[in-house]
């Protein structure tokens, strides 16, 4: 006899009962083996967006009948990467093993450090002694972290290789840049520096070390100083290279550099101008990261039968962090973080378009193409980087590792504003880390930094001063109307309000055309998301040429003009880094069509920023 035909992954699936449309995520995230693959091993179905522990299990039982139980290697492998990639949907590279475990026991796992270290023998995560944070944080260094072999778990941080191996990139690389730079010739002394204080303190840097931090200030001429200085520099004949931290900061530069013979690209172009483009997708649009958040915060459809309905439908973006009960906290965190996790996948409206790829529009017309890059000399004398604190780490270790040896990096972001779509905060690890390693290269043991000079006194930048130490100053009467708050009470309201201002008001008393105001809201879904502003706007409008952007598509860019919306149902999302970071989009005018309530005042005096567990610190102090 002949043994019968394995099943396919369609009838895999149904004999489950699981939805009909599943199979195509399954077969993109598992390979053309998925049901072969399933059928040895049904709990990697949890690395499918949307999927949850409780239907896993369902599903297992299905394909594995009566020999499928809570204790099997294969399913502590697979929650113990759910659990990290969840952790990575809010930005964390690592996290600390007893977390993990507390979370595993809440998940029904009798021995919950024994299913974490069965996971780490087999599975593509590793486990760091966390002893460098901990004597960072006690000062002291006593209590050593037992070894990643033993069967405790306290003192270790445990993380997905991936972001382990991108960590460790940033920090051989910061090494190296240190230690190879090569001389910028004869005219960098001759550099213009009359423009600005910063170009005399980075001409300084910049010519005596291989890799430079800028700490951008809250002015709003944050974008003009180092596009000013990447100007002078190839002035005095450097050949520059500018690159983006992401879509809006190449928009904003771009618009910046306009007339002079210097082309901003992406981190991904750069790469490619490099011959690198395959290592890596480097801005936010690049390979998402298992159970990635779809634009609109939301997690893609696709459990399967098995869990209890309530779980299934939780959006699948919580932190492991949150508590034991990590289950519980699920649906908090996907409306805190929504901000967060919107990727840059999107090109600004055809105006103002940069060369990223454009998402699909949201009316559903087609975007016009954008132009091709011109690419940057190969061999650039030094590297420009705008927004790097909307870098993450992967992608800055793929761009750190391709500049060529000997040169200079120049890497300027505002590490006040949120960090990065993506796993990590380098930029922000870099700007606070001190390591005895690099004194070495550097008087204090930290990464040469300078910090940029305050812009001209202004109502935004005054505003942006007082968020960052924690206060919501009252608006003063200006004449200029610079700055201006709208009240409202539901999200019907911020919607017209949001879209008379962008298509009369600010026109009409600032001459500036559509394409010079950005309408920017918190999250793309919603009553007053991203996706009803710009049907509302073209509706007003009557053209499809303008696009509001939600946070995370918008952090980075400035704009001549922001109308920032802040709705009732987003205002569990705001953090003072978030609205830091809003209230540094526009460069003329702000309005702020408020309906968040108290939700402001409290997130601006209370919650500073979500936080990041990274291990970024511990590998520059372990060079």
């Amino acid at each position: 006899m002949t043994e019968p035909d394995a099943p396919s992954l369609d009838q895999l699936l149904a004999s489950a009962g699981a939805p009909g449309d599943l199979a195509p995520r399954v077969a993109a995230t598992l390979g053309e083996q998925a049901a072969a693959r399933l059928a040895a091993d049904p709990w990697l179905i949890l690395a499918v967006p949307g999927v949850r522990p409780e239907a896993a299990d369902g599903f297992a039982r299905s394909v594995l009948g009566g020999t499928a139980g809570p204790q099997d290697p294969r399913r502590a492998r697979a929650v113990l990467g759910w659990l990290l990639d969840r952790a990575a949907l809010d930005g964390h590279t690592a996290q600390p093993a007893d977390v993990l475990c507390s979370a595993l026991g809440s998940l029904g796992f009798g021995d919950p450090a024994g299913a974490l270290q069965a996971a780490l023998e087999e599975g593509d995560m590793l486990a760091f002694s966390n002893a460098a944070e901990e004597e960072d944080e006690d000062g002291d260094g006593s209590g050593p972290a037992e070894e990643s072999g033993s069967a405790g778990t306290s003192g270790l941080m445990i993380s997905r290789e991936r972001y382990a191996f991108a960590e460790e990139g940033v920090g051989e690389a910061v090494q190296r840049l240190l230690a190879t730079p090569e001389p910028l010739g004869e005219d960098w002394e001759r550099l213009d520096t009359s423009g600005d204080r910063i170009h005399g303190e980075l001409r300084d840097s910049v010519g005596a070390y291989g890799l430079t931090l800028v700490a951008t200030a809250p002015g709003i001429a944050k974008t003009a100083q180092i596009a000013g200085f990447a100007e002078a520099a190839a002035a005095a004949g450097v050949p520059v290279a500018i690159v983006g931290g992401n879509a809006a900061s190449v928009r904003t530069l771009n618009r910046e550099l306009g007339g002079t013979e210097l082309t901003v690209l992406s981190v991904q172009e750069y790469l490619a101008s490099l011959g690198r483009g395959e290592t890596a997708d480097a801005d936010a649009d690049a390979e998402k990261v298992p159970g990635q958040r779809d634009a609109d915060g939301s997690a893609a459809d696709g459990a399967v039968p098995g869990g209890s309905a309530a779980a299934d439908s939780e959006a699948s973006g919580a932190s492991a962090t949150a508590s034991a009960d990590a289950d519980s906290q699920a649906a908090d965190s996907a409306a805190d973080q929504d901000y967060a996790q919107d990727q840059d996948t999107s090109a600004d409206s055809p105006e103002t378009a940069s060369s990223d790829t454009a998402e699909p529009d949201p009316a559903g017309e087609a975007e016009p193409e954008p132009p091709a890059p011109k690419f940057a000399d190969p061999q650039p004398g030094l590297v420009v980087v705008s927004a790097a604190h909307q870098i993450d780490a992967e992608a800055l270790a793929a761009l750190l590792d391709a500049v060529p040896e000997g040169m200079r990096v120049l890497l300027a972001g505002d590490p006040a504003e949120p960090g990065p779509a993506g796993p990590g905060q380098p930029f922000r690890d870099l700007v606070e880390t001190r390591s005895d390693s690099l004194m070495a290269y550097t008087a204090d043991g930290r990464v040469p930094r300078v910090r940029a000079a305050d812009s001209e006194p202004h109502p935004l930048t005054d505003l942006r001063f007082a968020l960052r130490e924690g206060e919501l100053p009252p608006p003063e009467a200006d004449p200029e109307k610079r700055l201006v708050i709208v009240p409202v009470r539901d999200a019907g309201e911020a919607v017209a309000r949001a879209v008379q201002l962008a298509a009369d008001s600010i026109p009409r008393t600032f001459g500036l055309s559509p394409e010079d105001i950005q309408v920017v809201t918190i999250r793309a879904g919603g009553e007053a998301g991203a996706e009803t502003v710009t049907r509302a706007l073209r509706e007003r409008l009557g053209t499809e040429q303008v696009r509001a952007l939600t946070a995370r598509e918008a952090l980075g860019g400035t704009w001549p003009a922001a109308v920032v919306v802040l709705d009732g149902p987003s205002s569990g999302s705001l953090t003072r880094a978030l609205v830091y970071g809003l209230c540094g989009l526009a460069e003329r005018h702000l309005s702020i069509v408020h309906g968040a309530g108290s939700a402001l005042p409290q997130a601006v005096a209370n919650v500073p920023d979500r936080p990041r567990h990274t291990r970024l610190p511990a590998v520059l102090r372990e060079l």
